[in-house]
């Protein structure tokens, strides 16, 4: 009898061993789900781009592939404005290089011009950082592409909106919620998190195929398609680099580097008495009259020319370099210099401006909305 107890003990011992626990229903069903992790995004490079620095990626902003489908979406999202009429690519249309083309001044939500021509975006990634001052904006106003993506929503001449509306519209909207939660793991829209998901979506706009780039890629044994420059394009471009000539290279490069610009701020010689631009920013009488120097690229999508687009076209530009220049007291030295063009020089030099033309940029479905 006393056998039989102990092998009965130990069957209900061993039992109670293997019997699952009471409580792991409850803490299963309790376990949260995993953060989303989002899809690491990698800049694809024209192969000649090497030449130059690589692109500037902010540590708390990297790209991603949830991130910049969020930035797209936000960037033709007409909520951000007033009355929801208009958009990041309303002024910045992608079929002109994500200029507003044809207008000096784009118009605001209420029908007032702005102060400045609207810019082109692209390759902003790449833009030179200042001690002092922004490097975004005509003036430098801005540091970052996500501290200028703030500025359009409440200017008073642009979007005319209060990002409390914006972060409501976008809240209540139900496609949004769940794209932030895959982009940035929650569901709470946040003002922050538009201007980032916006700047993610800027910098992938690269540029970089034109007959030009393909001039690059020729001198330097990189494979390429399509043509390279003609030889007027070829007189041109000695024209641009020539002293005495167009001398265009010290504000705006040399084969290789396919920016071309340097980013920099500087007095061109429009007016005797010119507007404040960069001084606007760093209070100094030295910097009256900068402005950033703009890409050479794209133009022809991107008249008309110049902070306050003055000039309708390139032979207007041209012939201004030539013999327009208005000297002031901070005018750049090199605008001073003697620019002897024939009216046959200033028509290769504009056909090698025309070459730098990336037709594959504005039709980008990528860039579309």
């Amino acid at each position: 009898m006393i056998k039989t107890a102990l092998k009965f003990s130990f069957i209900i011992i061993f039992l109670s061993c293997c019997k699952k626990d009471d409580n792991s229903d409850i803490i299963n069903n309790q376990k949260q789900d995993d953060p989303i992790t989002q899809t690491p995004y990698v800049l694809s490079l024209p192969q000649h781009f090497v030449y130059i620095d690589p692109p500037q990626i902010p540590v708390d902003n990297p790209l991603t592939v949830e991130g910049i489908a969020l930035g797209k979406k936000l960037f033709f999202e007409k909520k951000l404005s007033k009355n929801n009429v208009l958009s990041c690519a309303s002024c910045h249309k992608p079929e002109d290089a994500f200029n507003d083309k044809g207008l000096a001044l784009s118009i605001g939500v209420d029908g007032t011009p702005g102060l400045r021509n609207a810019m082109p975006l692209f390759n902003l990634a790449f833009n030179k950082t200042f001690p002092d001052h922004g490097s975004f904006n005509w003036h430098g106003a801005k540091l970052t592409i996500e501290q200028q993506a703030f500025g359009p929503v409440t200017d008073k001449l642009e979007m005319v909106e209060t990002w409390p509306n914006v972060v409501s519209k976008l809240q209540n909207d139900p496609a949004y919620p769940p794209l932030f939660e895959k982009a940035f793991n929650t569901p709470i829209v946040d003002s922050n998190l538009v201007v980032k998901a916006i700047a993610q979506f800027e910098r992938t706009l690269i540029s970089g195929n034109s007959k030009a780039d393909n001039e690059i890629k020729k001198r330097n044994g990189i494979a390429y398609t399509g043509q390279a420059l003609n030889a007027q394009e070829k007189r041109g471009y000695e024209l641009f680099i020539g002293e005495g000539k167009g001398d265009c290279m010290h504000c705006h490069g040399i084969f290789p580097n396919p920016l071309w610009t340097d980013f920099e701020f500087r007095n061109n010689g429009l007016d005797a008495n010119p507007d404040s631009g960069l001084a606007q920013v760093t209070k100094r009488a030295s910097d009256v009259g900068k402005f950033k120097t703009p890409s050479l690229r794209n133009l022809v999508f991107t008249d008309p020319y110049m902070h306050d687009g003055r000039f309708q076209t390139l032979e207007e530009v041209v012939d201004f370099y030539a013999s327009g220049i208005q000297s002031s007291p901070t005018i750049d030295p090199t605008m001073l210099k003697n620019r002897n063009l024939t009216p046959a020089e200033k028509v290769d030099l504009i056909a090698f401006l025309k070459a730098i033309t990336d037709s594959t940029f504005v039709t980008n479905p990528a860039f579309r909305e």
